[in-house]
């Protein structure tokens, strides 16, 4: 074939295809957030170890933490956007008045937050943060 003709290919065939990751202009599914809430939840009760179980809400958006205590803990993300953790600490739990959260893990009305985590900082970093602050908050 002669340079022309293999120009004149080049251009019937047009452009060679998106990686699947950016077709269309969208990520596809699992690269922009490779793990949802509710595994951050599963991974956080395997790290606090036996006597700890959780569970999934619906898509994924949600997840329950519960272990040897009569509180549960939620984990979401809230309006601001911020992972947290909401929980309710029941009258039979004798848990620290104060706890001393880890670094970047901060006091909410509703529980507590996260305010600089996000994806990029991986599944494992978030659980171990979280798992910290469970450890604290149930003086464990």
């Amino acid at each position: 074939m002669s340079e022309q003709s293999d120009h004149l290919i080049a251009a019937i065939a047009g452009p060679p295809p998106a990686p699947p990751a950016l077709r269309m202009g969208f990520p596809a599914p699992g690269t922009e957030y490779p793990f949802s809430v509710g595994d951050i939840a599963y991974a956080t009760a395997r790290r606090l170890g036996p006597g700890w179980n959780a569970d999934a809400g619906y898509w994924g958006t949600t997840g329950s933490i519960w272990g040897p205590y009569t509180a549960s803990f939620t984990l979401l993300i809230d309006v601001e956007g911020d992972l947290s953790m909401h929980y309710d600490v029941a009258a039979s739990d004798e848990w620290p008045e104060a706890p001393q959260l880890p670094p970047g893990v901060r006091e909410s009305s509703a529980g507590l937050f996260l305010p600089d985590a996000c994806v990029t900082d991986g599944i494992d970093h978030i659980a171990d943060q979280l798992a910290a602050a469970l450890r604290a908050i149930t003086g464990t």
